[in-house]
């Protein structure tokens, strides 16, 4: 029985050396839980970043409704900041900018040959474009005004467009049109 239990211990000991030893158990859970607490650490990181950039969106989105504000401000006559009122006047010139190439947009679109035109149709109330699906701008929410049903020439049966007084394929007049 002496034997049995020198043998035992002599185990034991081995055993312990084994998982004292450089890349043995003890060692493994030590990297292991080194490894978790980096992936707590990233993590903390990573909803502190998410934290930031909700801030930093609401942020923009508040500067943005200041923005509007002001503008709709000065529009009005009602500004009273001085150092604002160069950035709102900017701002209105840009927009009459933008509403004139959207009228020259609109000219050149009305002077190309059926279906070559973008048939980007405009809100009448923020002249954005509208999809051809939409009821209501996805923009400002304006009801979509209803779009003319397309007519045809009597004599060829080409499309005409709603303003058309006389068929473009074959010159006729086209009934039902304003002096025509």
């Amino acid at each position: 029985m002496p034997d049995l239990i020198e043998t035992f211990r002599q185990k034991a000991e081995d055993l312990i050396n084994s998982l004292d030893r450089k890349g043995g158990v003890r060692a493994t859970l030590e990297s292991l839980r080194r490894q978790m607490a980096e992936a707590d650490r990233r993590r903390a990181v990573n909803k502190v970043k998410a934290e930031l950039g909700r801030l930093e969106a609401q942020i923009n989105e508040m500067i943005t409704a200041v923005g509007v504000q002001a503008v709709g401000l000065h529009e009005a006559g009602r500004l009273t900041a001085p150092e604002l009122q160069p950035l709102c006047q900017h701002i209105l010139e840009l927009k009459a900018a933008l509403a004139q190439q959207q009228a020259e947009l609109a000219k050149l679109e009305a002077t190309l040959p059926d279906g070559s035109a973008t048939q980007a149709n405009l809100c009448a109330a923020c002249s954005k474009p509208l999809p051809a699906e939409a009821t209501f701008c996805p923009y400002c929410g304006a009801p979509v005004q209803a779009r003319p049903e397309k007519r045809f020439c009597m004599h060829c049966g080409s499309e005409l467009r709603p303003e058309s007084k006389f068929c473009m394929k074959c010159g006729q007049p086209v009934k039902g049109a304003s002096g025509g």
